[in-house]
Protein backbone atom coordinates (compact mmCIF):
# COMPACT_ATOMS: atom_id res chain seq x y z
CA UNK A 1 0.00 0.00 0.00
CA UNK A 2 1.20 3.79 -0.68
CA UNK A 3 0.24 5.92 2.22
CA UNK A 4 1.12 9.55 2.63
CA UNK A 5 1.57 11.30 5.46
CA UNK A 6 1.04 15.27 5.76
CA UNK A 7 1.62 17.59 8.86
CA UNK A 8 -0.20 20.64 8.44
CA UNK A 9 1.69 22.12 11.80
CA UNK A 10 3.14 25.24 10.93
CA UNK A 11 4.17 27.02 14.41
CA UNK A 12 7.02 24.72 15.46
CA UNK A 13 9.14 21.83 14.10
CA UNK A 14 7.65 19.58 16.38
CA UNK A 15 5.45 19.25 19.15
CA UNK A 16 2.63 16.73 20.57
CA UNK A 17 0.78 16.76 17.67
CA UNK A 18 3.23 14.93 15.95
CA UNK A 19 3.74 11.98 18.03
CA UNK A 20 0.69 9.98 16.69
CA UNK A 21 1.15 10.32 13.10
CA UNK A 22 4.57 9.73 13.38
CA UNK A 23 4.55 6.63 14.88
CA UNK A 24 1.91 5.19 12.36
CA UNK A 25 4.63 6.29 9.53
CA UNK A 26 7.10 3.85 11.45
CA UNK A 27 4.43 1.25 11.58
CA UNK A 28 3.45 1.41 7.72
CA UNK A 29 7.28 0.93 7.08
CA UNK A 30 7.49 -1.93 9.43
CA UNK A 31 4.53 -3.19 7.41
CA UNK A 32 6.23 -2.74 4.23
CA UNK A 33 4.10 0.19 3.31
CA UNK A 34 5.41 2.81 0.48
CA UNK A 35 5.18 5.84 2.58
CA UNK A 36 5.68 9.58 1.72
CA UNK A 37 5.98 12.39 4.66
CA UNK A 38 5.26 16.17 3.95
CA UNK A 39 6.17 18.43 6.53
CA UNK A 40 7.67 22.58 6.44
CA UNK A 41 11.37 22.42 5.79
CA UNK A 42 12.67 23.65 9.25
CA UNK A 43 16.36 23.44 8.23
CA UNK A 44 18.71 22.38 10.97
CA UNK A 45 15.68 22.68 13.42
CA UNK A 46 13.81 19.62 11.50
CA UNK A 47 13.21 17.08 14.03
CA UNK A 48 15.28 13.99 14.05
CA UNK A 49 12.36 11.48 13.57
CA UNK A 50 12.13 12.87 10.25
CA UNK A 51 16.01 11.67 9.28
CA UNK A 52 14.94 8.69 11.04
CA UNK A 53 11.84 7.55 8.80
CA UNK A 54 13.71 8.27 5.94
CA UNK A 55 16.47 6.26 6.86
CA UNK A 56 13.81 3.56 7.35
CA UNK A 57 12.69 4.10 3.59
CA UNK A 58 9.99 6.94 3.98
CA UNK A 59 10.10 9.48 0.92
CA UNK A 60 10.74 12.86 2.80
CA UNK A 61 9.28 16.18 1.35
CA UNK A 62 9.95 19.75 2.41
CA UNK A 63 7.89 22.34 1.95
CA UNK A 64 8.77 25.91 2.66
CA UNK A 65 7.27 27.81 5.53
CA UNK A 66 5.35 31.24 5.19
CA UNK A 67 7.27 33.96 5.94
CA UNK A 68 6.39 37.58 6.87
CA UNK A 69 9.61 38.77 6.14
CA UNK A 70 9.09 38.79 2.35
CA UNK A 71 8.76 41.53 -0.37
CA UNK A 72 5.18 42.50 -1.31
CA UNK A 73 5.05 41.34 -4.49
CA UNK A 74 6.25 37.66 -3.29
CA UNK A 75 3.36 37.78 -0.57
CA UNK A 76 0.55 38.57 -3.37
CA UNK A 77 2.15 35.79 -5.62
CA UNK A 78 2.09 33.55 -2.37
CA UNK A 79 -1.56 34.90 -1.50
CA UNK A 80 -2.71 33.78 -5.37
CA UNK A 81 -0.49 30.44 -5.18
CA UNK A 82 -2.72 29.01 -2.58
CA UNK A 83 -6.10 30.05 -3.74
CA UNK A 84 -5.46 29.10 -7.61
CA UNK A 85 -5.00 25.43 -8.63
CA UNK A 86 -2.68 25.58 -11.36
CA UNK A 87 -0.48 28.09 -9.75
CA UNK A 88 0.47 25.92 -7.01
CA UNK A 89 3.06 23.23 -7.07
CA UNK A 90 3.60 22.61 -3.61
CA UNK A 91 1.70 19.19 -3.70
CA UNK A 92 3.51 18.08 -7.07
CA UNK A 93 5.42 15.50 -5.27
CA UNK A 94 2.54 14.25 -2.86
CA UNK A 95 0.31 13.48 -6.05
CA UNK A 96 3.36 12.19 -8.19
CA UNK A 97 3.54 9.43 -5.82
CA UNK A 98 0.07 8.36 -6.13
CA UNK A 99 -1.16 7.18 -2.70
CA UNK A 100 -3.70 4.85 -2.55
CA UNK A 101 -4.20 6.78 1.11
CA UNK A 102 -3.48 10.06 2.58
CA UNK A 103 -3.73 11.25 6.54
CA UNK A 104 -3.83 14.47 7.27
CA UNK A 105 -2.65 15.94 10.36
CA UNK A 106 -3.72 19.22 12.07
CA UNK A 107 -1.76 21.33 14.66
CA UNK A 108 -6.15 22.61 15.07
CA UNK A 109 -8.31 20.81 13.68
CA UNK A 110 -9.48 23.40 11.00
CA UNK A 111 -5.82 23.89 9.10
CA UNK A 112 -7.14 22.00 5.72
CA UNK A 113 -10.40 24.10 5.55
CA UNK A 114 -8.81 27.15 6.10
CA UNK A 115 -5.32 26.91 4.70
CA UNK A 116 -4.66 24.22 2.42
CA UNK A 117 -8.27 24.28 0.52
CA UNK A 118 -6.52 23.67 -2.90
CA UNK A 119 -5.16 20.52 -1.62
CA UNK A 120 -8.40 19.37 -0.39
CA UNK A 121 -10.17 20.31 -3.65
CA UNK A 122 -7.10 18.01 -5.51
CA UNK A 123 -7.71 15.54 -3.14
CA UNK A 124 -11.81 15.01 -3.33
CA UNK A 125 -11.32 15.59 -7.36
CA UNK A 126 -8.90 12.39 -7.66
CA UNK A 127 -11.15 10.37 -5.29
CA UNK A 128 -8.22 9.44 -2.54
CA UNK A 129 -9.79 8.49 0.34
CA UNK A 130 -8.25 10.62 3.12
CA UNK A 131 -8.21 10.63 7.13
CA UNK A 132 -7.99 13.79 9.34
CA UNK A 133 -6.06 13.95 12.86
CA UNK A 134 -7.41 16.71 14.95
CA UNK A 135 -5.38 17.98 17.90
CA UNK A 136 -6.97 21.46 19.13
CA UNK A 137 -9.96 23.98 18.22
CA UNK A 138 -10.88 27.48 19.76
CA UNK A 139 -12.96 26.73 23.02
CA UNK A 140 -15.17 29.48 23.50
CA UNK A 141 -17.14 31.42 21.21
CA UNK A 142 -16.36 30.98 17.99
CA UNK A 143 -18.48 31.90 14.58
CA UNK A 144 -16.30 30.39 11.71
CA UNK A 145 -15.43 32.39 8.57
CA UNK A 146 -16.49 31.31 5.10
CA UNK A 147 -13.78 28.81 4.95
CA UNK A 148 -14.91 27.05 7.78
CA UNK A 149 -18.55 27.14 7.20
CA UNK A 150 -19.83 26.48 4.99
CA UNK A 151 -17.14 25.42 2.72
CA UNK A 152 -15.21 23.67 5.22
CA UNK A 153 -17.82 21.25 6.15
CA UNK A 154 -17.03 19.02 2.85
CA UNK A 155 -13.43 18.48 4.13
CA UNK A 156 -15.25 16.38 7.49
CA UNK A 157 -17.92 14.89 5.58
CA UNK A 158 -15.96 13.47 2.68
CA UNK A 159 -12.99 12.25 5.08
CA UNK A 160 -12.77 8.51 5.54
CA UNK A 161 -11.99 8.99 9.14
CA UNK A 162 -12.04 11.99 11.36
CA UNK A 163 -10.13 11.84 14.59
CA UNK A 164 -10.03 13.93 17.99
CA UNK A 165 -8.39 13.72 20.23
CA UNK A 166 -11.46 14.13 23.12
CA UNK A 167 -15.03 14.20 22.86
CA UNK A 168 -15.27 17.92 23.89
CA UNK A 169 -13.38 18.34 20.65
CA UNK A 170 -15.30 16.41 18.46
CA UNK A 171 -18.47 18.32 19.51
CA UNK A 172 -16.79 21.72 19.05
CA UNK A 173 -15.76 21.28 15.33
CA UNK A 174 -19.79 19.84 15.14
CA UNK A 175 -21.05 23.09 16.26
CA UNK A 176 -18.84 24.96 14.31
CA UNK A 177 -20.12 22.95 10.67
CA UNK A 178 -23.63 22.84 12.36
CA UNK A 179 -23.41 18.82 11.29
CA UNK A 180 -23.29 15.82 13.16
CA UNK A 181 -20.60 13.47 11.83
CA UNK A 182 -20.62 9.69 11.67
CA UNK A 183 -16.65 9.09 10.43
CA UNK A 184 -15.20 10.04 13.76
CA UNK A 185 -13.12 8.48 15.98
CA UNK A 186 -11.49 9.35 19.76
CA UNK A 187 -7.22 8.77 19.47
CA UNK A 188 -5.18 8.25 22.29
CA UNK A 189 -1.36 10.29 21.79
CA UNK A 190 0.89 7.94 22.93
CA UNK A 191 2.98 9.19 26.06
CA UNK A 192 6.25 9.64 26.63
CA UNK A 193 7.30 7.51 29.64
CA UNK A 194 9.78 5.28 29.94
CA UNK A 195 7.73 3.63 32.45
CA UNK A 196 3.90 3.04 33.07
CA UNK A 197 4.03 2.44 36.48
CA UNK A 198 3.02 4.33 39.87
CA UNK A 199 5.95 6.32 40.36
CA UNK A 200 7.50 7.04 44.07
CA UNK A 201 5.79 10.43 45.24
CA UNK A 202 9.01 13.40 45.72
CA UNK A 203 10.41 13.51 48.91
CA UNK A 204 10.94 17.32 48.51
CA UNK A 205 9.62 19.02 51.44
CA UNK A 206 9.85 22.24 49.21
CA UNK A 207 6.13 21.75 46.81
CA UNK A 208 7.32 21.83 43.21
CA UNK A 209 4.61 22.09 40.38
CA UNK A 210 5.51 21.60 36.92
CA UNK A 211 3.86 23.06 33.81
CA UNK A 212 4.51 20.72 30.35
CA UNK A 213 4.65 22.13 27.02
CA UNK A 214 6.16 24.59 24.09
CA UNK A 215 6.57 27.79 25.03
CA UNK A 216 4.23 29.39 23.23
CA UNK A 217 0.72 31.61 23.19
CA UNK A 218 -2.42 30.08 24.32
CA UNK A 219 -0.36 27.50 27.17
CA UNK A 220 -1.10 30.15 29.96
CA UNK A 221 2.24 30.50 31.20
CA UNK A 222 1.64 34.34 31.82
CA UNK A 223 -1.29 33.82 33.96
CA UNK A 224 0.14 31.54 35.83
CA UNK A 225 2.90 33.87 36.75
CA UNK A 226 0.34 36.51 37.39
CA UNK A 227 -1.28 34.10 39.93
CA UNK A 228 1.90 33.59 41.64
CA UNK A 229 3.08 36.88 42.24
CA UNK A 230 -0.11 37.44 44.45
CA UNK A 231 0.73 37.86 48.23
CA UNK A 232 -0.33 34.88 48.99
CA UNK A 233 2.33 33.50 47.44
CA UNK A 234 5.28 35.31 48.85
CA UNK A 235 6.05 33.12 51.86
CA UNK A 236 4.92 29.44 50.51
CA UNK A 237 7.34 27.37 50.06
CA UNK A 238 7.29 26.49 46.01
CA UNK A 239 9.27 25.80 43.43
CA UNK A 240 7.90 25.34 39.51
CA UNK A 241 9.76 24.06 37.35
CA UNK A 242 8.66 24.78 32.91
CA UNK A 243 9.55 22.04 30.79
CA UNK A 244 9.65 22.71 26.60
CA UNK A 245 11.23 25.04 24.22
CA UNK A 246 9.65 27.53 22.06
CA UNK A 247 10.04 30.98 20.79
CA UNK A 248 8.65 32.51 24.09
CA UNK A 249 11.83 31.77 26.44
CA UNK A 250 13.08 35.39 26.86
CA UNK A 251 9.53 36.43 27.13
CA UNK A 252 8.81 34.25 30.07
CA UNK A 253 12.48 35.21 31.51
CA UNK A 254 11.58 38.39 31.66
CA UNK A 255 7.57 38.18 32.69
CA UNK A 256 8.74 35.94 35.99
CA UNK A 257 11.44 38.83 36.89
CA UNK A 258 8.87 41.74 36.25
CA UNK A 259 6.57 39.85 38.59
CA UNK A 260 9.59 39.33 40.88
CA UNK A 261 9.08 35.16 41.25
CA UNK A 262 12.09 34.37 39.08
CA UNK A 263 13.93 33.32 41.58
CA UNK A 264 11.37 30.52 42.35
CA UNK A 265 10.97 29.38 38.49
CA UNK A 266 13.28 27.18 36.50
CA UNK A 267 12.82 26.41 32.52
CA UNK A 268 14.22 23.22 32.21
CA UNK A 269 14.03 22.64 29.02
CA UNK A 270 12.89 19.31 27.17
CA UNK A 271 13.33 16.39 28.44
CA UNK A 272 13.72 12.75 26.40
CA UNK A 273 10.92 11.38 28.86
CA UNK A 274 8.14 12.41 30.65
CA UNK A 275 9.11 9.96 33.78
CA UNK A 276 11.83 11.94 34.81
CA UNK A 277 9.76 15.23 35.01
CA UNK A 278 6.76 13.14 37.23
CA UNK A 279 10.36 11.64 39.48
CA UNK A 280 10.89 15.44 40.53
CA UNK A 281 7.65 17.15 40.55
CA UNK A 282 4.49 17.16 42.84
CA UNK A 283 1.57 18.16 40.73
CA UNK A 284 1.06 19.24 37.21
CA UNK A 285 -0.39 22.94 36.40
CA UNK A 286 -2.58 23.73 32.96
CA UNK A 287 -3.66 26.65 32.75
CA UNK A 288 -4.10 26.66 29.10
CA UNK A 289 -6.69 28.34 27.49
CA UNK A 290 -7.48 26.02 25.04
CA UNK A 291 -6.67 22.17 24.57
CA UNK A 292 -7.60 19.20 22.61
CA UNK A 293 -5.90 16.79 24.74
CA UNK A 294 -2.94 17.48 26.98
CA UNK A 295 -0.29 14.65 26.23
CA UNK A 296 1.38 16.08 29.77
CA UNK A 297 -2.07 15.31 31.74
CA UNK A 298 -2.24 11.90 30.72
CA UNK A 299 1.09 11.21 31.40
CA UNK A 300 1.26 12.62 34.75
CA UNK A 301 -1.81 10.62 35.61
CA UNK A 302 -0.29 7.01 35.06
CA UNK A 303 2.66 8.33 36.72
CA UNK A 304 -0.04 9.27 40.07
CA UNK A 305 0.12 12.54 39.73
CA UNK A 306 -2.90 14.79 40.26
CA UNK A 307 -3.47 18.29 38.47
CA UNK A 308 -4.82 21.91 38.38
CA UNK A 309 -6.24 22.50 34.71
CA UNK A 310 -8.48 24.95 32.99
CA UNK A 311 -12.09 23.79 31.83
CA UNK A 312 -10.91 23.33 28.10
CA UNK A 313 -10.46 20.29 25.46
CA UNK A 314 -10.74 16.83 27.16
CA UNK A 315 -9.29 18.19 30.59
CA UNK A 316 -12.40 17.41 32.44
CA UNK A 317 -13.40 13.99 30.85
CA UNK A 318 -10.04 13.24 33.15
CA UNK A 319 -10.08 15.50 35.99
CA UNK A 320 -13.17 15.12 38.48
CA UNK A 321 -12.84 18.55 39.92
CA UNK A 322 -12.19 18.35 43.97
CA UNK A 323 -12.35 14.80 43.64
CA UNK A 324 -8.58 13.83 42.04
CA UNK A 325 -7.60 16.72 40.82
CA UNK A 326 -9.04 20.67 40.75
CA UNK A 327 -10.39 22.57 37.77
CA UNK A 328 -10.36 26.61 37.53
CA UNK A 329 -14.20 27.08 35.45
CA UNK A 330 -11.72 29.32 33.04
CA UNK A 331 -8.60 30.21 32.03
CA UNK A 332 -8.38 33.25 33.69
CA UNK A 333 -5.91 35.00 36.69
CA UNK A 334 -8.74 34.75 38.80
CA UNK A 335 -10.64 31.30 37.83
CA UNK A 336 -6.85 29.66 38.13
CA UNK A 337 -5.84 31.36 41.33
CA UNK A 338 -8.98 30.11 42.99
CA UNK A 339 -8.35 26.35 42.12
CA UNK A 340 -4.85 26.56 43.11
CA UNK A 341 -5.67 28.22 46.30
CA UNK A 342 -8.46 25.25 46.44
CA UNK A 343 -5.05 22.68 45.94
CA UNK A 344 -2.86 24.25 48.12
CA UNK A 345 -5.25 23.85 51.10
CA UNK A 346 -5.12 20.13 50.39
CA UNK A 347 -1.51 19.55 48.93
CA UNK A 348 -1.46 16.55 52.15
CA UNK A 349 -3.99 14.76 50.16
CA UNK A 350 -2.05 15.23 46.54
CA UNK A 351 -0.46 11.56 46.50
CA UNK A 352 -3.98 9.90 47.35
CA UNK A 353 -6.03 12.06 44.63
CA UNK A 354 -2.91 10.80 42.02
CA UNK A 355 -3.31 7.20 42.64
CA UNK A 356 -7.04 7.76 42.49
CA UNK A 357 -6.54 9.79 39.07
CA UNK A 358 -3.91 7.24 37.68
CA UNK A 359 -6.27 4.06 38.18
CA UNK A 360 -9.62 6.22 36.48
CA UNK A 361 -6.73 6.41 33.51
CA UNK A 362 -5.55 3.32 33.34
CA UNK A 363 -8.81 2.06 32.54
CA UNK A 364 -9.32 4.57 29.57
CA UNK A 365 -6.19 3.68 27.90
Amino acid sequence: MRIAYISLMSGLPWGGSEAYWSEKAFESLKKGDKVFISVYDWGKDTHSKIKELQNQGAQIHLRKRFSHDVPLTEKIFNFLKNRISKLNHTWTALFNFKPDQIIINQGSNIDLAVHHYVLYQKIHTKKIPYKLICHSHPQYSFIPDKNVYPRGKDVFINAEKVLFVSKRQKCLTERAICTQLSNTQIFQNPLNLSKKELLKYPESNTIKMAVVGALVSGKGHDTLFEVLSQSQWKNRNWQLNIYGKAYGLQYLKDLAEYFNIKEKICFCGFVNSATEIWQKNHILLIPSDGEGLPISLVEAAVSGRTAVVTDVGGNTEIIVDNKNGFVACAPTPHSFSEALERAWRRKNEWQEMGKDLREEIIKTI
